[in-house]
C-alpha cells in the first residue's frame, strides 16, 4: 500500500508528458510534410549524438565555443526588441558564428552550436512557433557539421587548423568560402523541401530571393569568412567582430520592417495604402505625359464559400494563390495591391483598353481552369474550382483623379458581378468617387 502514491505519481507524471507532447503543433501538420520535419530532427538529435559521444572534448576548445555561443546570443539580444518579420526569411547572422566554430572547432561542435542559441531565443522570444524553429536549427546543424568535418578532412597544405602565410592564407580562406557556401546549400535545399512539401505551388526562384537578397548572402559570407579568419589567427579578436555584426543585424532587420510595412500579410502583394500611393505617382505621370494607362479590379467570386467550408486558413491558401496568379501572369507589367476581403487591384500603366480586356481574360481562364488544392492544415486535400469577375477603366479626358479611375473600375465590376460573375467588363465615361 506505501507504494501506491508513487505509481500515482508516476501514472499522473505520464498523462501530463503524453498531453503535452500531443499538444505540439506539428502534430497538426499535414503528412509528408509531418513526418519530414520530424525525420530530419531525429536524424539531427542522432548525428549530435554520436558525435558529442565520440568527441575529445578539451578546456580550450570549450572556451572558443562559449565565446563564440556568447557572441550569438549577444546578437540575438541586442535586436531582440525588433520584430522579426512573420513569414518571411529572417537573416538572423547566426551563419556567422556558426561558420567560425565550424571551422575553428572539430565538428562536434558545429553540430552542437544550434541548441543553445535556439534555448536562449525560445526563452527571450516565447511567441516563436516552436517547430520551426526547431527544425531550422536541426538543418543548420546538419548543415555546418558537414561543413566543419568538409574542412577538416583536408590537408594541412590546403587548410589546416591555422591559416599560414602567403599562398597558404589565400588558399585556406577560399577553402572556408567553399564550405561556407556548401553550408548554405545544404541547409537551403532542406528548407526549401519543407517548404514545398507545405506549398506545391511556390516557386523555387521566389524562395531563394532575388538580387538584393542574393547580395545580403553574399555579405554574410563575407563576414563569416572574415570572423573566422579572426577566430583562427587569435580567437580574442572575435570582440572586434562583434559590434559591426549586430549593427548589420540591426540594418537588415529594420530594412525588412520597412519593406513588411508596404505589403499585405496573406497575399506577398502590395496593401491598399502602399499600392494607392504608388498608383497616384503612375496616374499622374500618365496625365502629364498623355499615355496610356489602364486598372484592373479583380473579385473572386464565392469566396465566403472556401472559408465556410474549409476555414480562414484555407481562404488564406486561396488568396495567395490568386495573388500568385496576378503577378505570375503580368510578370512585372504592372503594380498589384490587395484593396480588401477577396477584391484586389491592378494599375498598368502604358497599357490600352484592348490590351488591358485580353490580359484580363487570359487571368480568367487561367484562374477558371486551375483548380486550387488546400495544402496544408486540417482541411489538406480539399479542391476548390474558383473563378473570378473583373472590371476594367482606362484613362481618359473626363478622369481626372484616381479615384475617378477606380470608381469606374468599380462600376465595371459591380456590372460583371450582377450579370452572372466570370466576366471581364469595361464601362466607359467618368465615375465620380464617393
Amino acid at each position: 500500500m506505501a507504494t501506491l502514491p508513487f505509481w500515482r505519481m508516476l501514472t499522473r507524471g505520464r498523462h501530463r508528458l503524453v498531453t503535452w507532447v500531443s499538444g505540439w503543433q506539428v502534430w497538426a501538420l499535414g503528412e509528408p510534410l509531418r513526418s519530414y520535419l520530424i525525420g530530419i530532427t531525429a536524424l539531427t538529435t542522432t548525428v549530435v549524438v554520436i558525435a558529442a559521444l565520440r568527441a575529445n572534448w578539451h578546456i580550450g576548445n570549450c572556451l572558443i565555443f562559449a565565446g563564440l555561443a556568447g557572441c550569438g546570443i549577444i546578437t540575438i539580444e541586442s535586436t531582440r526588441t525588433i520584430k522579426e518579420v512573420h513569414g518571411a526569411v529572417v537573416r538572423d547572422l547566426q551563419p556567422v558564428w556558426y561558420l567560425a566554430i565550424a571551422i575553428a572547432l572539430p565538428p562536434a561542435y558545429a553540430l552542437a552550436a544550434p541548441a543553445p542559441l535556439l534555448a536562449y531565443k525560445l526563452w527571450r522570444q516565447p511567441g516563436l512557433v516552436a517547430y520551426r524553429r526547431v527544425f531550422s536549427n536541426a538543418t543548420i546543424s546538419l548543415a555546418y557539421g558537414t561543413a566543419s568535418w568538409a574542412f577538416h578532412q583536408l590537408p594541412g597544405s590546403v587548410a589546416g587548423g591555422v591559416p599560414g602565410a602567403g599562398l597558404h592564407v589565400l588558399r585556406w580562406t577560399g577553402t572556408v568560402a567553399v564550405c561556407g557556401v556548401a553550408a548554405w546549400a545544404v541547409n537551403a535545399i532542406l528548407v526549401i523541401t519543407a517548404i514545398k512539401l507545405s506549398d506545391a505551388g511556390v516557386r523555387i526562384r521566389d524562395l531563394i530571393g532575388n538580387k538584393e537578397a542574393a547580395a545580403a548572402d553574399v555579405m554574410e559570407l563575407s563576414l563569416a569568412v572574415s570572423l573566422a579568419l579572426v577566430v583562427s589567427i587569435n580567437p580574442v579578436l572575435m570582440a572586434l567582430a562583434l559590434p559591426s555584426i549586430v549593427l548589420y543585424r540591426r540594418h537588415l532587420m529594420q530594412a525588412q520592417l520597412a519593406t513588411e510595412a508596404r505589403m499585405d500579410a496573406k497575399t506577398g502583394v502590395l496593401n491598399a495604402g502602399t499600392w494607392r500611393r504608388e498608383a497616384e505617382v503612375e496616374f499622374f505621370r500618365a496625365l502629364r505625359n498623355r499615355t496610356r494607362l489602364a486598372l484592373v479590379m479583380v473579385d473572386i467570386d464565392h469566396f465566403s464559400s472556401v472559408s465556410e467550408t474549409a476555414g480562414l486558413e484555407a481562404g488564406d491558401q486561396v488568396l495567395r494563390g490568386i495573388a500568385r496568379t496576378l503577378t505570375d501572369t503580368l510578370r512585372g507589367a504592372g503594380i498589384v495591391g490587395r484593396s480588401g476581403g477577396e477584391e484586389f487591384v491592378v494599375l498598368l500603366p502604358g497599357t490600352g483598353e484592348g490590351e488591358a480586356r485580353r490580359l484580363a481574360e487570359r487571368l480568367r481562364d487561367h484562374i477558371a481552369g486551375e483548380p486550387v488544392a488546400i495544402e496544408d492544415g486540417s482541411h489538406a486535400g480539399f479542391v476548390f474550382r474558383l473563378t473570378v469577375s473583373i472590371g476594367i477603366a482606362v484613362l481618359d479626358h473626363s478622369r481626372r483623379a484616381l479615384g475617378e479611375l477606380i470608381g469606374a473600375a468599380d462600376v465595371a465590376l459591380s456590372e460583371a458581378k450582377s450579370t452572372g460573375r466570370n466576366k471581364v467588363c469595361v464601362i466607359a465615361g467618368s465615375v465620380e468617387e464617393n
